[in-house]
């Protein structure tokens, strides 16, 4: 069964991402360059700080409950569609992106690319190999914001289809 955490989590994921749009846009739109300046720094010692965190935590309970989770092989296929996208890009721009990130990449195409396995059979790999991509995104390696902004509706869609 899937935590009421992950609830709880992405409800103040959403306001955060709430509050680092409207910061930013306030950014875009004010003339003034301290309180430019100002906005930048909130983001960055702030707002991101804590979406950081959550999607941390986020990413590491799903680790531990994909073990439990019973997936709808559609819903795994779109799922793993998305990530199969997203390894892609980041194997086209290598260059932009740590070793050790290309190689955790490597690895979920690996996955992805088994013959004969059912979809609703690798996407439990496929989330058990993320959460340490995201780490390295933590540390400012990968911008994993726009990912999981384009990327949480599958997978909360995926997860909240799981629990059924």
């Amino acid at each position: 069964m899937v935590s009421d955490r992950l609830v709880k989590i992405e409800k103040k994921l959403k306001l955060l991402y709430e509050q680092l749009d409207a910061v930013e846009n306030d950014e875009l739109l004010n003339q003034n360059p301290l309180a430019r300046t100002q906005s930048r720094q909130q983001i960055r010692e702030q707002i991101q700080p804590q979406i950081q965190k959550y999607e941390a935590e986020y990413m590491g309970i799903l680790h531990q409950e994909s073990a439990y989770l019973k997936f709808n092989e559609t819903d795994a296929q779109a799922a793993i569609e998305v990530v199969a996208q997203e390894v892609t890009r980041i194997e086209n721009n290598s260059s932009a992106y740590p070793d050790e990130l290309l190689e955790q990449v490597r690895e979920i195409r690996a996955k992805l690319e088994e013959p004969g396995t059912p979809a609703a059979l690798k996407i439990k790999p496929v989330i058990s190999l993320l959460p340490p991509g995201i780490g390295l995104a933590i540390e400012g390696e990968l911008d994993t914001e726009n990912f999981l902004r384009r990327n949480f509706p599958t997978f909360t869609r995926l997860v909240k289809g799981a629990k059924k």
